[in-house]
C-alpha cells in the first residue's frame, strides 16, 4: 500500500507500546509512527506528526489520556482509539470528549489484535471534528408526569457520545416532548453513557425499560441487545431481533418506524454522524407519515454516512450543522 495508516501509539508502559507496535505493523495497510509514553508527550507528538489514528491510553502520568484526549480534539483534531483496562464511565466520557471509539483490554493484549487493527481502520476513514463546547447545564425542572404530545427520535453511530452530548445539553429544561435516542455503541457501555449525558443536560436522561412512558423532558436510550419501540399507549415495549436479520440491534429503522406509527405528524426524526445506512428507511415512514426530519450536515459530522444517505434520498426536511438542530427541534416540538 502507498499510503500507509499512520499511527501514533500512546501508552506508558513500554511492553504495551510494543506489543501494540508489533499488532499494528504486522498489517501491510498500518504503520506505527511514533510512540509516546504519557498523555503530555502523546499531544506534542500528535502536533508534530500529524498521525492519521492514535491510540490512547486513559490512566497516565503527567497527563492522563482524557486531558490528552480533550486537548489533541480541540487544537489538532485526530481519529482517536482508547486502548485501556474496562472502565466504563471513564471511557465514556473519553468518547464524549470525541474519542472515535475504544478497545477494551482485559485479558492478554495479543486478543485484541483484530479489533484494533479493524478500528484503526474504521478510524482513518474519519473527518475529525475539533471539540465543540457543550452549554453549561440549567437547573432540571421536575420530570411531567403525563405521557408527551410530540417525540423526537434520535439516531446516531460513529461520534455519537459528543455529538449527542451537544444536542442533548442545548435543549432546555421543559421541553414539551419526549426524547428517544439510539446509539450504536459496544455491550455494556449504555448505562454509563446515559449518565454521563445525564450529568450535562438538563433534561432527564436514563436507560429505557419496557413499560416507561414516554414524559416531557425526558430523554430514553435504548439498551444493549433489544429494539426499542412504541406501543398504541405511548409506553415503550423492548423487543428481543427474534429475526436475526437486522445488523444493528438496537435499530435505528425499528424505532423510527415505530414511532412514526405512534405519533405521526407529532414526530421528528434525527439522523445524526454514522456509518452504514441504519435509519434511513425509518426516517423515510417519518417523513411519509407527515412528520419532521432533520439531518447533521457533513462539516460537523465525525462519519458522514447514514445522514447522507438519507440526505440524498431526499427525505430529509432539514441539513443543518450539529449546533443549529436543538433550535429546530425545539421550532418544531412548539410549532
Amino acid at each position: 500500500m502507498a499510503n500507509k495508516i499512520r499511527v501514533l501509539v500512546v501508552d506508558d508502559s513500554a511492553l504495551v507500546r510494543q506489543s501494540l507496535k508489533a499488532i499494528l505493523n504486522e498489517d501491510l495497510d498500518v504503520e506505527v509512527v511514533g510512540e509516546a509514553r504519557n498523555g503530555k508527550e502523546g499531544f506534542e507528538k500528535a502536533l508534530t506528526l500529524k498521525p492519521d489514528v492514535i491510540t490512547m491510553d486513559l490512566t497516565m502520568p503527567v497527563m492522563d489520556g482524557l486531558e490528552s484526549t480533550a486537548k489533541i480534539m480541540e487544537d489538532c483534531p485526530t481519529p482517536i482509539i482508547i486502548v485501556s483496562s474496562m472502565d466504563v464511565k471513564v471511557i465514556v466520557k473519553a468518547l464524549a470528549l470525541g474519542a472515535m471509539d475504544f478497545v477494551a483490554v482485559t485479558q492478554e493484549i495479543g486478543e485484541i489484535s483484530e479489533d484494533l487493527v479493524e478500528k484503526v481502520k474504521i478510524a482513518s476513514r474519519v473527518r475529525p471534528i475539533r471539540r465543540m463546547k457543550f452549554n453549561h447545564v440549567s437547573k432540571k425542572i421536575p420530570v411531567a408526569k403525563g405521557a408527551a404530545a410530540k417525540v423526537v427520535a434520535v439516531g446516531v453511530s460513529t461520534g455519537g457520545p459528543q455529538a449527542l452530548q451537544i444536542l442533548l445539553s442545548s435543549l432546555p429544561a421543559g421541553l414539551p416532548a419526549s426524547i428517544l435516542v439510539v446509539q450504536h455503541i459496544s455491550p455494556g457501555f449504555i448505562q454509563g453513557l446515559a449518565d454521563w449525558l445525564n450529568l450535562t443536560s438538563s433534561l432527564h436522561v436514563e436507560v429505557a425499560k419496557t413499560g416507561d412512558v414516554l414524559r416531557s423532558g425526558v430523554v430514553l436510550l435504548a439498551p444493549d441487545n433489544f429494539h426499542m419501540t412504541v406501543d398504541d399507549q405511548e409506553r415503550i415495549v423492548l423487543k428481543e431481533d427474534v429475526s436475526e436479520k437486522k445488523l444493528h440491534v438496537p435499530s435505528i429503522d425499528v424505532l423510527f418506524e415505530s414511532v412514526a406509527d405512534a405519533y405521526q405528524k407529532n414526530a421528528v426524526g434525527v439522523i445524526l454522524t454514522g456509518m452504514g445506512r441504519d435509519g434511513v428507511k425509518g426516517i423515510s415512514i417519518i417523513k411519509g407519515a407527515s412528520g419532521h426530519t432533520i439531518a447533521q450536515d457533513e462539516k460537523t459530522s465525525a462519519i458522514f454516512g447514514m445522514n447522507k444517505i438519507a440526505i440524498d434520498e431526499g427525505v430529509i426536511d432539514a441539513v443543518l450543522p450539529l449546533e443549529k438542530i436543538a433550535d429546530e427541534i425545539v421550532r418544531l416540538v412548539n410549532g
